[in-house]
């Protein structure tokens, strides 16, 4: 009962009229997913299995002129802009095992980054704001995955936490000096929260208390909010934003179908979003008061 009164109480203070509108940029009928901004904020990056397998695309920020970057047989997924705007970062499984690589934009050149001292498969991989480093989930040793930092070649590897059960998407603060990321460590792997750390694992602090799943945490470029993922048992998810010490939560969308995967536009005034529309995901554009 006292869990009950506490949902209902959360959702009166959270649901607000937060959300000027939505514009819908792909129109597929296979999955668009995981969508961020270029640095710049004139392009937009995003996965897809339009072709039968997971492959990198790129548009312009109005969703026109959708350009296929990656065409392997194996999957090429999570997608991230290397601060410069020239290169991204992506995982792929096409030589074996899981590993992360690097495309420049323009010669479409790939590179693969071999982690020096990993022995597991990182996912959820992004640049820092310099970078200079990588931060990324692992299971190393076959473990429950953990953060961890590497440098741009691969080496230096720096494991900056080490729980008992999984920690994951580590994003950084906008001057580098954080991470944000969601975790199950302090729920005995029962639901998901989301916490910011210093970036040598340090100054950990929990943001959500929600006896459901929040995740996919990104920091607004200044530093200020927190976009992220609510989902309650028996519903889809929705995005909701919170300020960087985890108050004022607001529910941003509300829709009969998911959304998730937020990611902020470089001047703070928008969300890229996953959104569950007509049968499959595509990506779509959030305005924020």
């Amino acid at each position: 009962m006292l869990k009950s009164l506490h949902l209902l109480s959360f959702l009166a203070f959270a649901i607000g009229a937060f959300c000027q509108g939505e514009k819908i940029l792909t129109n597929h009928s296979s999955e668009d997913r995981y969508p961020s901004y270029s640095p710049d904020g004139s392009k937009i990056l995003f996965e897809s299995n339009r072709n039968g397998n997971w492959d990198i695309f790129v548009m312009d920020s109005d969703g026109k002129n959708q350009k296929l970057l990656t065409s392997d047989t194996a999957q090429d997924r999570r997608p991230t802009w290397h601060p410069s705007g020239k290169k991204i970062l992506f995982e792929s499984n096409r030589n074996g095992g899981n590993q992360l690589f690097e495309l420049t934009l323009g010669s479409n050149k790939t590179s693969e980054i071999n982690i020096e001292g990993l022995d597991g498969s990182p996912i959820f991989a992004n640049y820092s704001p310099d970078g200079k480093k990588i931060a990324f989930s692992a299971s190393n040793l076959g473990g429950d995955p953990n953060i961890y930092l590497v440098d741009k070649k691969g080496k230096n590897l720096n494991q900056v936490t080490d729980f008992d059960f999984r920690s994951l998407y580590p994003n950084w603060s906008s001057d580098g000096k954080k991470l944000v990321f969601f975790s199950r460590h302090e729920t005995n792997n029962e639901d998901d929260e989301i916490y910011t750390m210093n970036v040598d694992g340090s100054g950990i602090q929990r943001l959500t208390n929600w006896p459901k799943h929040n995740f996919c945490p990104r920091w607004s470029p200044d530093g200020k909010k927190i976009a992220y993922v609510t989902s309650m048992e028996n519903s889809r998810p929705e995005i909701y934003v919170m300020d960087a010490n985890g108050e004022n939560q607001k529910r941003i969308t509300n829709n009969e179908d998911g959304d998730t995967l937020p990611s902020w536009s470089p001047d703070g005034t928008k969300l890229l979003i996953a959104g569950y529309r007509n049968g499959n995901y595509e990506i779509c554009e959030i305005e924020l008061n």
